[in-house]
């Protein structure tokens, strides 16, 4: 996949008409996570352990996880000259005003409830073109690599003795890691004056699972960043004159 968005940039670098060049730019933008970035795989590896333990016990009372989005915070520094742009990137997503809760009740043991933390740090460097589309509008295609320091704290009431979940037989479950990966971006940018203007972004990251160790050494997960975000902010230029 990451030859073909290679070949797309290059064919829209030797395409497209030259604009004013040499601008610098920095940009805050709010936007969501799907299914809470990393958290989502995890959930969905709990339901599908969850249910399993139903099957089980068909007198047990399950109540399954839900992978919300969650938000995120993106600030950009941005260089155009020419078709090109380069951009580096600083972005805060967690699970800020809530974290994704479940219960188990197996008929003969007591209640478990199971709730997850989750927050992400991305380090995103990207290169891409910009398409001209009219004298306000314009639209811009990037891609490139970035590193996530992602952390997940998993607790349990009552985690059972044999433990219910096997890859999380404590109360509190800790883990965190430096993720590599790639991200391809697609976005829309409307000039408001000489300096500002408003921007709206897709961005799709992509990595491969590491297994993760516990900060107990008890237990470990894969942590990946497999998701897509979609934000919206403002970003102010300053014209160098280069």
């Amino acid at each position: 996949m990451i030859r073909y968005i290679t070949a797309i940039i290059i064919f829209l670098l030797l395409g497209v008409p030259v604009f004013p060049a040499g601008s610098f730019s920095t940009g805050i933008l709010l936007g969501v996570d799907a299914k809470g970035g990393s958290a989502g795989k995890v959930v969905d590896n709990l339901n599908y352990e969850m249910r399993i333990i139903k099957a089980g016990d068909p007198a047990a009372e399950v109540e399954e996880m839900s992978s919300y989005y969650a938000p995120s915070l993106t600030l950009n520094f941005r260089y155009l000259y020419d078709r090109l742009m380069l951009q580096l990137g600083w972005e805060y997503s967690a699970t800020l005003f809530y974290n994704e809760t479940g219960s188990v009740k197996p008929a003969a043991a007591p209640e478990n409830k199971i709730e997850i933390e989750y927050s992400r740090f991305t380090f995103p460097l990207s290169a891409g073109v910009v398409i001209p589309a009219g004298k306000r509008t314009r639209f811009y295609m990037a891609g490139g690599f970035n590193v996530s320091f992602i952390m997940l704290e998993i607790t349990q009431s009552n985690p059972g003795s044999p433990a219910m979940f096997s890859n999380i037989p404590d109360k509190t479950n800790s883990y965190s890691a430096y993720i590599p990966g790639f991200h391809f971006k697609l976005g829309t940018e409307v000039i408001l004056d000489r300096n500002y203007s408003v921007l709206f972004e897709y961005t799709r990251y992509m990595s491969k699972s590491l297994s993760v160790e516990s900060e107990n050494k008890n237990s470990e997960i894969k942590l990946g960043l497999d998701t897509f975000e979609i934000a919206f902010g403002i970003n102010y230029t300053v014209d160098t004159g280069l």
